[in-house]
């Protein structure tokens, strides 16, 4: 396997058995600045987290998997750009991240992300909670950006075109393929830039200080996974009866043991449909072995045994505790109660938040006024969730109160 040594700390750039070339595809992507180093020791992952610890800023992106090819959410990649080198650390033979997880909580050193949501929720699951972020992603919406997608802005603010034909592809195997390795170098090597004149323009347009704002509440959130209560859809909630809907959520937590034991979504493991197959006809078990679309690891005797078992469990438990098996209807009272709520929502909506939010459109830009006031908002607030007062940041409330005082519209019994 061809080496390539790196002279900065003794790094080396794998490229995993392709022909070296002078020009091969992952020199000609990048300049002597930014070429990518693929980090596959602990002692070079160690070096380039002593070298960020004293930086000042730094952009950082993963690639990860979501339950596409494997069970789970799982970290696969790690991409890191300094002021003159990108680094794309492997997980999968780095051990020990700790280090790092320390670097992105500290103060010291600011984060740069583009649409850094998914990013914090998976970190969270490894114990990290990252601080002093500027997210590119926000800074554009902040300046109205019709697209804020990281190719689309690339291209609008900087002159640069971001190829995302390998977002879909599989970050699990290895080796990675050149054309990944230049997708995730190029998801962090524009962000300082980026960064750069978002920050110029949000200071020329006075809205610096929301980003702040909105930086302060994007650190804030809880990332932690929400406990699962049920397996079922919102649609399968309605469309079941109460004792169907008992079978269903326990055929569901069948497969999900199954896809955990075997790392693979459930998708994979058995349809919906053969979960319904077998909830209304039970003797489809009989043959489990020549039914289409079941992983080849769970289609034997054994696991059909296993699901057997479970259904007929789940049935004795639904008939003991006496669950209805016709579809709930409404009552009269039930049905009044909700077109009133209806007759309110859509009378609130119409006459107090639309022109609020119009106001906003026309004041502060199209693209920027759902992210002052956006429908969830709007809903929430006639619902009685939560008080202007509650909103965060607070910027959104000044602009709200603006808004409705310009217009001579009463939003006290919002406040």
């Amino acid at each position: 396997m061809p080496v390539l040594k790196s002279g900065n700390f003794g790094i080396f750039f794998l490229f995993f058995g392709w022909e070296c070339r002078q020009n091969d595809v992952v020199f000609a992507i990048f300049d002597a600045m930014s070429i990518p180093l693929i980090i596959q020791t602990q002692e070079a992952f160690e070096k380039v987290v002593e070298h960020l610890s004293g930086l000042e800023a730094f952009a950082i992106d993963t690639e990860f998997d979501h339950n596409h090819y494997a069970y789970g959410f799982t970290l696969c990649l790690i991409q890191i750009a300094t002021p003159d080198t990108c680094y794309l650390i492997d997980p999968f033979v780095v051990p020990d991240l700790t280090s790092l997880w320390r670097v992105l909580e500290s103060e010291t050193s600011e984060k740069i992300f583009h649409d850094c949501g998914e990013d914090l929720r998976l970190l969270h699951l490894h114990g990290c909670s990252p601080r002093n972020i500027f997210d590119t992603s926000v800074a554009a919406k902040m300046l109205s950006l019709e697209k804020i997608g990281l190719s689309s802005v690339l291209y609008e603010l900087l002159g640069v075109e971001s190829s995302k034909t390998k977002q879909q592809s599989n970050w699990l195997k290895r080796p990675l393929l050149p054309m990944q390795l230049e997708y995730a170098a190029n998801d962090v090597i524009h962000l300082p830039a980026l960064r750069k004149l978002t920050a110029e323009r949000l200071q020329v347009q006075n809205r610096w200080e929301w980003f702040e704002q909105m930086m302060r509440v994007v650190e804030q959130k809880d990332y932690s996974p929400k406990s699962k209560e049920t397996f079922l859809s919102p649609k399968e909630q309605r469309d079941f009866t109460p004792f169907q809907q008992y079978i269903l959520n326990e055929l569901y937590r069948f497969r999900d043991e199954q896809a955990k034991r075997i790392n693979k979504p459930h998708y994979q493991v058995f349809s919906e449909k053969i979960v319904y197959q077998v909830m209304e006809h039970p003797f489809v078990l009989n043959d489990w072995m020549s039914l289409k679309g079941i992983h080849y690891r769970i289609q034997n005797e054994a696991v059909a045994e296993q699901f057997r078992a479970v259904l007929e469990q789940a049935q004795a438990a639904a008939k003991a505790q006496l669950l209805s098996t016709q579809k709930r209807v409404p009552t009269g009272q039930e049905i009044a109660e909700w077109q009133r709520k209806s007759t309110r929502y859509n009378r609130l909506r119409e006459h107090v938040f639309l022109p609020i939010k119009r106001w906003i459109e026309e004041s502060y830009g199209a693209h920027f006024a759902p992210y002052v006031l956006s429908n969830e908002t709007i809903g929430i607030l006639i619902g009685g969730e939560m008080k202007l007062s509650e909103i965060n940041p607070v910027f959104q409330q000044s602009i709200i109160r603006e808004a409705a005082q310009t217009l001579n519209i009463d939003i006290s019994a919002f406040e």
